[in-house]
């Protein structure tokens, strides 16, 4: 069996944004509870209330995190776990994966709270550690075929 010296890290980095992502959704039901703003008539019939056209600001925003979750984690996962496959090493997987994982909680913390810049300047920052895999990884290729 291969032995991959970042994959424990990658796997780590992996539970961590699940999590991230399965508190995101709690929040997001429990907002819901809390407005009593439901916009399927079978979740209002749960709760005992009328369906209603939208949804609360709050709520919205919490779909808007984890939209954005499902257009940017993908990518990530994929180079980490493009990194780990070509023999990449710990130390580096380690800092860069850990880096992106606290800018992505970093993130979904002020995109609830609506804070600009910092919601941007978050988003980019996780941009520009996919860019850093991707030239480690490159590097590691480079490295192995040299």
């Amino acid at each position: 069996m291969p032995y991959y010296p970042a994959l424990s890290i990658f796997v780590l980095s992996l539970l961590a944004l699940f999590v991230k992502t399965s508190v995101t959704s709690v929040i997001q039901i429990i907002s819901r509870f809390r407005s009593r703003r439901f916009l399927l008539p079978e979740d209002a019939a749960l709760a005992r209330a009328t369906p209603v056209a939208s949804e609360s600001a709050f709520v919205q925003r919490c779909a808007n995190v984890w939209r954005n979750d499902v257009e940017n984690l993908p990518f990530f996962l994929m180079l980490a776990l493009s990194y780990v496959l070509v023999g990449g090493g710990p130390d580096t997987a380690s800092t860069l994966f850990s880096s992106y994982v606290l800018i992505r909680y970093a993130h979904t913390i002020v995109y609830l709270r609506g804070l600009q810049p910092w919601r941007a300047i978050l988003y980019l920052s996780g941009m520009a550690v996919c860019w850093m895999i991707v030239a480690a990884i490159v590097l590691r290729i480079i490295k192995i075929t040299g």
